[in-house]
C-alpha cells in the first residue's frame, strides 16, 4: 500500500562573527575585544499532514482482475492533504520516491493512456519474488486548496524560482509545488488544505508470481521546504 511519512526541513543555525571592538587611549594603543554573536534562524514551525495516516489501503483483491498483456488501473483513492504553520510562512513540497528501484518504466503513461506522464510522473509500488508489481501517480487535485481557508492556485517549479499553473496537479519529482492567490507569485499562508489523490497500476499478468500474495508496497516521501 502506498504510504506517504511527511518531513519538513530542520532549523537553519547561523553563527555571526563580529570585528573585535577598539578603545584608543591618549598613548595611541588599542586593545581588542572579540564579541562572538550566535543566533539561531527559526522558520514559522510547520506540520503537513495527511488524512488516514497517509496509507491508501485497498484491502484485499483478487488476482484474477489482472489481464496477460495489459496493465491494470486499480481505483483512485484520494485523501485531505493540510500544512498548518505557527505563523504564516512560504513553503513548497516535492515528492521523493522510496521505491524507484521497483518502478515498472512507463506503466502510469501505458495504464492511464497519457502518454506524457512520463517515469518522473511513476512511483514504484515494490516488489514480490524479485518481480517489479507496478507503479502509481499523485496528483494533487488543484481545484480543491485553500490557504487560509480562501481559495488559491496550486503551482509547480523547476528551480523553486519561476512558478507556473501547476495544470492537472500531476506530480512530478523533478517539479516542486506551492500556492498563491495569483500565477507566479506564491505567498505565505498559516493553513493550506485540500485532496491528493493516488492511483496505482499494477504490472501484466505474465510479469507476476500470481501464485502468491502480492502486496502493494508503495512509500514515498513528501518534503516540505520553507521559501
Amino acid at each position: 500500500m502506498p504510504t506517504f511519512p511527511l518531513r519538513s526541513r530542520p532549523l537553519l543555525r547561523l553563527m555571526l562573527l563580529c570585528a573585535g571592538l577598539a578603545h584608543a587611549g591618549g598613548s595611541g594603543a588599542a586593545s581588542m575585544a572579540p564579541l562572538e554573536v550566535m543566533v539561531t534562524l527559526t522558520p514559522a514551525a510547520c506540520t503537513p499532514t495527511l488524512s488516514n495516516g497517509g496509507v491508501a489501503d485497498y484491502g484485499a483483491m483478487n488476482a484474477n482482475i489482472l489481464r496477460q498483456g495489459q496493465v491494470t488501473a486499480l481505483p483512485v483513492i484520494s485523501m485531505t492533504f493540510s500544512i498548518n504553520c505557527d505563523a504564516a510562512a512560504k513553503f513548497s513540497i516535492r515528492a521523493i520516491d522510496n521505491r524507484s528501484a521497483s518502478l515498472v518504466s512507463g506503466i502510469v503513461a501505458a495504464g492511464s493512456g497519457d502518454g506524457a506522464l512520463g517515469d518522473d510522473y511513476n512511483f514504484g509500488l515494490g516488489k514480490v519474488a524479485g518481480r517489479n508489481i507496478g507503479g502509481y501517480s499523485i496528483r494533487l487535485m488543484p481545484n480543491t486548496y485553500t490557504g487560509d481557508y480562501r481559495p488559491v492556485k496550486l503551482m509547480s517549479s523547476s528551480d523553486g524560482n519561476i512558478w507556473n499553473d501547476a495544470g492537472n496537479g500531476a506530480v512530478s519529482k523533478r517539479l516542486r509545488f506551492s500556492w498563491g492567490a495569483d500565477n507566479g507569485a506564491v505567498d505565505a499562508y498559516k493553513a493550506i488544505s485540500g485532496r491528493l489523490s493516488v492511483h496505482p497500476y499494477v504490472n501484466k499478468a505474465e510479469n507476476l508470481p500470481l501464485g502468491q500474495d502480492i502486496p502493494l508496497d508503495g512509500s514515498a516521501t513528501l518534503e516540505l521546504h520553507y521559501l
